[in-house]
């Protein structure tokens, strides 16, 4: 009796530790159930729909490679992501598009079904935006041109509004005027320029019974004794582009004080009307100030006034070191040929022979570095040599040097192509020369050099710099992207999937679904 109670008990040990060791393989497993779907979790440590909402905030902070591996874990929590994600997107409720582009992401790591109409939903959206900002007005002066030439013309910009906000800083002998000064200056050197930051001051002189609109008010403010009203007025109204202050703006540019005239140009600039362009092309040339002159030619370039042409050329030979880069900068905006041959010139005599530079003014750092991307923007092969020899030039600036790498990828010659893929592979060349060089490449705007920059992305050096400009060649990049979806590497895949969204083509929605099948 006692051995059959014995083997009872062993058999009931050993149905007990089986049991155990069961549960103890599984403890790391488990299986959620939602609709007709069925989940199962290995490996992303996710228990519940709260930790699902706290990986969709990450994706709101933290670095891109932060980013990428949020969206593989919750690719990995399969259909309740998708189904907060799709929450997300549809809502609209992500603090940027840049956000949105790594919960789209994430929602193709799910493999959720619903991933291609919401991409190709989201793609319609940003082709939709790409063409409302390409026929924007208020940046058609802007269109077509190279991000180093506009960051240059923008530079002037910057540095005109501080010299009026210094000026205007010095004309305030109140003390208790200090505050509102400080104000003033603050709004000319924003980042960020609307007519609304120019009001309270352009209007401080009117009570709330002033009769009249808002522009007739401005209008009647460029009459004020006080410089800081006009100029608060006039640079108001040239964000305005209020035509009906043209006249009285011609008025301040040929007889007020510098710091005015300076605002003048600026805002005649920004109105655009025709009736400016002589007294603007007067003032560039016989004006006193070089803050002025230089506000005139960039006000005529904004403009777009081919006739000005040669007025610009002109002042490429005035005494003043900001005038001569200003016209340059213009004359590469307008893209006029004929300006071509005289910017060439200011880099030959400018350069340095045995030592010695034949004019010191056109061996300005920032003289030269404006003729060679007005040389770039223009786009004439003819310039290719010149540029070719400032890179080669040990004794140029680096920042010129750089100047000519960029300029030369605008430059659409078999010969500058090639010239950078040399300076690009040349392993002895300055580091920032050759990041310059993979920039420019990019920019070439044909299917090999998509594919170049399509294989950097898993560069330490040049992935970053690869990414973004890949977003920039935009529809060029699509099909070599397509190509690397067939990656077998997940990480490289997720940075190449997240381009084709945030270049947001059509063509890329069903092979993206496909790639995370």
């Amino acid at each position: 009796m006692s051995g059959v109670r014995w083997r009872v008990s062993l058999l009931f040990a050993l149905i007990t530790l089986s049991i155990f060791f069961s549960l103890l393989a599984n403890s790391d497993r488990f299986i959620e159930v939602s609709g007709n779907e069925t989940y199962t979790q290995t490996e992303a440590g996710v228990s519940s729909g709260g930790s699902i909402v706290n990986l969709i905030n990450r994706l709101e902070a933290g670095n891109h490679e932060a980013r990428l591996n949020t969206a593989s874990e919750l690719g990995k929590l399969g259909g309740p992501a998708a189904n907060s994600l799709v929450d997300k997107i549809e809502s609209k409720n992500s603090s940027s598009e840049e956000v949105n582009s790594y919960m789209l992401l994430a929602l193709l790591e799910t493999g959720d079904d619903r991933a291609e109409n919401i991409l190709s939903e989201n793609f319609r959206k940003i082709e939709a935006s790409n063409k409302a900002a390409n026929e924007s007005k208020d940046e058609e002066w802007k269109q077509g041109l190279s991000e180093d030439i506009l960051q240059a013309i923008e530079e002037k910009d910057k540095v005109t509004r501080k010299y009026i906000a210094d000026s205007i800083a010095m004309d305030s002998a109140r003390a208790e005027q200090r505050g509102e000064t400080d104000a003033f200056e603050r709004a000319l050197e924003s980042e960020t320029q609307n007519s609304s930051i120019y009001m309270p001051f352009a209007l401080s002189d009117f009570g709330p019974e002033e009769p009249g609109s808002e522009t007739e008010k401005l209008i009647k403010a460029l009459k004020s004794n006080k410089g800081s009203t006009r100029v608060a007025a006039m640079m108001a109204l040239g964000e305005m582009k209020e035509e009906a202050a043209v006249d009285p703006i011609i008025g301040i540019l040929t007889r007020d004080y510098p710091p005015a005239q300076a605002s003048a140009a600026i805002a005649l600039g920004k109105i655009g009307d025709e009736r400016a362009v002589e007294i603007l092309r007067k003032q560039m040339k016989d004006g006193d100030n070089e803050y002025v002159k230089g506000g005139c030619a960039i006000a005529l370039g904004r403009m777009g006034d081919e006739n000005s042409v040669p007025y610009l050329i002109d002042r490429l030979r005035d005494q003043r070191i900001k005038v001569r880069s200003s016209a340059a900068l213009v004359l590469g905006e307008i893209g006029n040929e004929t300006a071509v041959k005289p910017l060439m010139e200011i880099l030959e005599t400018g350069k340095s022979t045995e030592g010695k530079k034949s004019n010191s003014l056109n061996a300005n750092t920032d003289v030269r570095k404006s003729a060679i991307l007005a040389l770039g923007e223009i786009g004439s092969t003819n310039a290719t040599e010149i540029l070719i020899d400032v890179i080669t030039d040990k004794e140029e600036e680096l920042e010129v040097r750089k100047a000519a790498v960029s300029a030369l990828g605008n430059i659409e010659d078999p010969k500058a192509v090639e010239t950078l893929k040399k300076i690009f592979d040349d392993k002895t060349m300055d580091a920032d020369i050759r990041n310059a060089a993979f920039l420019a490449l990019s920019k070439t705007k044909n299917q090999e050099t998509a594919r170049m920059v399509v294989g950097k992305l898993e560069d330490q050096e040049f992935g970053a710099i690869s990414r973004e400009a890949l977003i920039d060649m935009g529809e060029l990049a699509v099909d070599p992207l397509i190509e690397n979806l067939k990656t077998e590497d997940k990480k490289l895949k997720a940075e190449t999937a997240l381009i084709l969204i945030e270049i947001g083509d059509q063509r890329a929605v069903k092979p993206l679904v496909e790639a995370y099948k």
